[in-house]
Parts: C-alpha cells; sequence; structure tokens
C-alpha cells in the first residue's frame, strides 16, 4: 500500500512539473508567435512616396518606426525631401482598429524653412497619419501627412505606402 501512494504521489509531482514546463517553455512559443502577430517593436521601413493628386511616385526613403507598449511610437525617416536637421524624429501614439489593422499618427517638427521653394517646407509641423497591417514580421502601410506652419495653418499634404520588416536581433552567438 505504501508503494502505490508513493508511486500515485511520484506521478502526480510528475504530471504538476510536466504541466509548469509546458507553460514555461511553450508558452514562450505563444507568447513569440503572439508577439510576431502585433505591432509593437521597431520595424525597418521602405517609403513610396506619391503626389496625392496625380498618384506620381516620389523617391523612396527608408525609416524606422518603434511602437512602445502602451500605444507610443518613435518615428525617423531619412527622406532626402529634407535638409539635414531641418526636421525632428516624429513622436506620436497608435492603437489596434481590428484584427491585424492598426491606426497611428505622429507628430515631427519641421525645425526651419528650406531655402527653395517648391518643394520646400516652412518652419512647423508635419502631422503624418496611417492605416497599418500586420502579417507576422511585415507590415504594409498606408500613409497621408499634413505639413502646418508655425500658427497651425495647413500648407501641403503628402501621401505614401510602405512596407517593411520586423528588426530583430541576428541572435548571434559571441
Amino acid at each position: 500500500m505504501n508503494f502505490t501512494l508513493r508511486k500515485t504521489r511520484f506521478v502526480v509531482v510528475a504530471l504538476v512539473l510536466a504541466v509548469a514546463l509546458v507553460q514555461l517553455f511553450g508558452g514562450g512559443a505563444a507568447a513569440r508567435s503572439n508577439h510576431e502577430s502585433r505591432l509593437q517593436g521597431t520595424w525597418r521601413v521602405q517609403v513610396h512616396p506619391r503626389n496625392c493628386q496625380t498618384g506620381a511616385p516620389l523617391p523612396p526613403f527608408a525609416s524606422l518606426l518603434s511602437f512602445a507598449r502602451g500605444g507610443t511610437l518613435t518615428e525617423l525617416n531619412s527622406s532626402p525631401a529634407f535638409l539635414p536637421g531641418q526636421r525632428s524624429p516624429g513622436l506620436g501614439v497608435w492603437s489596434r482598429t481590428h484584427g491585424n489593422g492598426y491606426k497611428a499618427v505622429a507628430d515631427a517638427f519641421v525645425l526651419f524653412d528650406s531655402p527653395v521653394t517648391p518643394p520646400g517646407f516652412k518652419r512647423g509641423v508635419q502631422r503624418l497619419m496611417w492605416d497599418i497591417e500586420v502579417h507576422g514580421d511585415q507590415i504594409a502601410i498606408e500613409a497621408s501627412s499634413q505639413f502646418y506652419d508655425t500658427n497651425g495653418n495647413p500648407l501641403v499634404a503628402t501621401c505614401a505606402s510602405a512596407v517593411g520588416t520586423r528588426f530583430e536581433d541576428e541572435k548571434d552567438e559571441d
């Protein structure tokens, strides 16, 4: 009888440990899979601007977008349309709209006028608005932006589409 009781205890302990291990390691895989379908994280993005009225393409450029837990975002871009130091990083917010869909809005300061217009920019603010679809480690973005002068008057609007991949550590072992 004593042997049967010990055997039963051993089986119960083994099952509890097995469940704990599955949750610990299997839960990590589920969390990773869930992570891959979420916007949260940093993304390398290739932006393809276009004329909003005609659809004519403009020179593409790279951007980094970082979506933080809690709904804040940071945006940096390498657009050749801006002079060095003319535009600040964009800061903003994001939220889920449905399933894999998100929306985001960010503002960046245009710190000084371009010396030549057009297509120059006036000192003020650029407001960026994005509709984002996440598919694993890939995103697709439809974007528009509105430029405002320092008094809040609208100046010019821009349009773009973009695609990106999640920025991840290469997981190299040193």
